[in-house]
């Protein structure tokens, strides 16, 4: 039998879930408004958001960028859609054109007449620096030029021993005993490498050959057009 309270209970139960189906149904709407606003409120379409997106993707592509952070000149040479298609995927499906510097790097279909972004960019040119310290009458050597790696090639005469090298200030080789033979190592790509020794010997000779891929790097445009009906 049921019983006025009951009833009441029951009466309250389908009121709240009426109240929620509107309260779901306002969030819903308000989130749709919302995000029709922010595009208005920016004045980005969704297009051009797309292309932005593109844009992104590519200047973040770790085949195509330098330790520096900046484009590899190589790379982007070497590039093309199929391969810059392979590691994005936000590229598949859609006609787009991607230039550097007026360059185009790749393009796909026909991207006249669609949404283009532009934004600046850094550019790395490589090249290769090499410096020897000669350990009869110096102790560094400084290499022209950013880098993350440098190939150092130990050769002391018999009465030396190469106890320590520092790249800038940090310790990158250390064997009290000696340090001979070739090593590779990872440097700081914030500033230029400058290669010290720390020798033991009454009259210290031999060399230290230091060289590295050092990049160039200025900065430039990269201009993404995406089909806006892609």
């Amino acid at each position: 039998m049921q019983t006025k309270t009951t009833a009441r209970a029951q009466t309250n139960l389908a009121g709240l879930a009426i109240a929620l189906v509107f309260l779901t149904a306002a969030t819903v709407s308000g989130v749709v408004i919302a995000d029709r606003t922010l595009v208005d409120a920016t004045g980005d379409s969704l297009e051009q958001q797309r292309a932005e997106q593109v844009a992104a993707a590519v200047a973040d592509e770790p085949s195509l960028t330098t330790p520096l952070g900046a484009f590899d000149v190589t790379a982007l040479n070497a590039t093309n859609a199929s391969t810059l298609e392979a590691a994005l995927p936000v590229l598949r499906g859609i006609d787009y054109r991607i230039s550097v510097n007026g360059t185009v790097v790749a393009e796909r279909g026909d991207a006249d007449g669609g949404v283009t972004v532009r934004r600046g960019v850094a550019v790395a040119t490589p090249r290769f620096e090499s410096e020897t310290i000669s350990l009869d009458s110096d102790d560094s050597a400084s290499i022209a030029g950013r880098t993350d790696a440098v190939r150092l090639v130990v050769n002391p005469d018999g009465n030396t021993t190469v106890e320590t090298i520092r790249v800038n200030d940090r310790v990158v080789l250390h064997r009290p005993t000696g340090i001979e033979g070739t090593h590779v190592v990872n440097v700081s790509a914030s500033a230029a490498p400058l290669i010290r020794a720390e020798v033991s010997g009454p009259t210290p000779s031999g060399t230290i050959v230091a060289d590295a891929t050092v990049y160039d790097v200025e900065t430039t445009t990269m201009e993404v057009t995406v089909d806006a009906t892609a």
